[in-house]
């Protein structure tokens, strides 16, 4: 029997941060959502914590944070009102996608992804990175921490970043990655938008705001289409639509901090700053990471926990359920520096501030915080969205459930790579049936992999 080359298959995957399964409908309007949507979608699950960070690490690594290590978006730093976030793709603490990728002469690229600075493996890396000092020190930073090559767009597409009081890098990040397309046609890449997410944010889950961000969003998946059509690679290109987290909206804000503080588990020097602590709570959107000082005492620890006993039990503190970390590395293979996590009562975000008053409600006049928030435990509220299309997918097929690690062990599968330890599987109802090709006598040979 002749042997058959298996079909050049590229990977594009792009993140629509926030968005949902509820979204589809109004996504279906859209003309670049719905070309996508015509192939295989359906619902993701995240896995905890259910923020950015620790998700899309997910999707390239198909593990859950005990594998990859990315626990949160920001880094446990008490005392520091602006903690670090995982910028740093080193500090992944298992291969990813592009490692594997790389090993099998795969070209890669990564356009605003989250944990991809200073990465040993990507080709093009255009990473998510931002200094609030404002746009030139974002520059800086983010030049840093791209690729040789992946500066190179910096410099063409600067002019695209937004900057009022903060970041915008939509405009920015689309530009970039269909100039890639175009110009250096890798065979992966991975694209974060953050427009819904910031808008939901900021007005809440289902506002004219979250409907103007789509609507942004799909001109951009138009450019991206676009882009693939001119580079001639749209015929052998899967494309996927990948999110991490749905939101919920915030009724409160609690600051578990001013309440150890007012323990004695968290001291404060002259200016109100921290000067040592027993023990921290990490806010981790509508949860908080318990931390415990590393040199702290079993009596500190039985004294902590024994608070937080006392939290659930009080019906004036919002805080209904504490899970140990043994439980959180059962049930959602989380894993961190952490004796457990506070789990907030619905719609309650905690905050890493210790100063200031402990509790502020959605309806008080000093309330100026986020109107929707995520963080929840996985199975919590409407969840993420999961569509392809492509050469490699079927039409029209609807799948009930899978996981943000499932994702990734399909995207490597696409790519003839193999996930080590995975704690994903393969999501093959979405897949096309392995062609069958037939020898020169009309017998036929083995299937080849889709």
């Amino acid at each position: 029997m002749t042997e058959t080359a298996r079909p050049r298959r590229r990977l594009l995957v792009i993140s629509v941060d926030a968005m949902s399964v509820v979204d589809v409908p109004f996504a279906r309007t859209l003309p670049h959502f719905a070309r996508i949507l015509e192939g295989s979608w359906g619902s993701a699950e995240a896995i905890y914590p259910s923020v950015t960070y620790p998700n899309h690490t997910s999707q390239t690594t198909g593990r859950t944070a005990d594998g990859h290590g990315i626990y949160a978006n920001e880094k446990v730093t008490p005392g520091e009102r602006i903690p670090d976030w995982f910028w740093d793709a080193r500090d992944i603490a298992c291969p990813t996608l592009f490692d594997l990728a790389k090993e099998q002469g795969l070209s890669t690229a990564a356009v605003g992804w989250p944990a991809t600075g200073w990465s040993p493996s990507l080709d093009i890396a255009v990473p998510e990175i931002w200094d609030r000092a404002g746009l030139e020190p974002t520059l800086a930073v983010l030049r840093e921490a791209a690729t040789l090559r992946g500066r190179e767009y910096v410099d063409r597409h600067a002019h695209e970043i937004g900057w009022d009081r903060k970041h915008r890098f939509g405009r920015f990040n689309t530009a970039v990655a269909a100039d890639i397309l175009r110009t250096d046609a890798p065979d992966v890449l991975f694209l974060h938008l953050v427009d819904v997410d910031s808008a939901r944010h900021a007005t809440g889950r289902f506002t004219a705001e979250v409907k103007e961000a789509f609507e942004r969003v799909d001109g951009w998946l138009g450019e991206l289409l676009a882009a693939l059509e001119d580079a001639g690679t749209a015929a052998e290109t899967d494309i996927a639509i990948v999110s991490d987290h749905g939101h919920v909206e915030v009724g409160r804000v609690l600051r578990a901090n001013a309440l150890l503080a007012r323990q004695g588990f968290v001291r404060l020097d002259a200016d109100g700053e921290v000067s040592s602590w027993d023990a921290w709570v990490h806010g981790c959107g509508l949860t908080g990471q318990l931390h415990l000082h590393p040199e702290a005492d079993e009596t500190t620890r039985e004294k902590v926990l024994a608070l937080v006993e006392d939290w659930v039990a009080d019906p004036e503190v919002p805080v209904q359920a504490f899970h140990p970390l043994t439980d959180m590395h059962e049930d959602y293979g989380w894993s961190g520096p952490f004796l457990g996590i506070l789990e907030g009562v619905s719609g309650t975000a905690f905050q890493n501030l210790w100063d200031g008053r402990w509790l502020i409600d959605r309806f008080d006049p000093e309330y100026e915080f986020l109107l929707s928030q995520h963080g929840h435990l996985p199975e919590q509220d409407i969840q993420a969205v999961f569509a392809m299309t492509g050469p490699s997918i079927e039409t029209g097929r609807r799948i009930t459930r899978c996981t943000v690690t499932d994702e990734a062990v399909t995207f490597a599968h696409l790519l003839g790579l193999e996930i080590p330890d995975a704690d994903g599987r393969v999501v093959e109802e979405i897949l096309r049936p392995a062609p069958v090709h037939q020898d020169a006598v009309g017998q036929e040979a083995v299937p080849q992999e889709a």
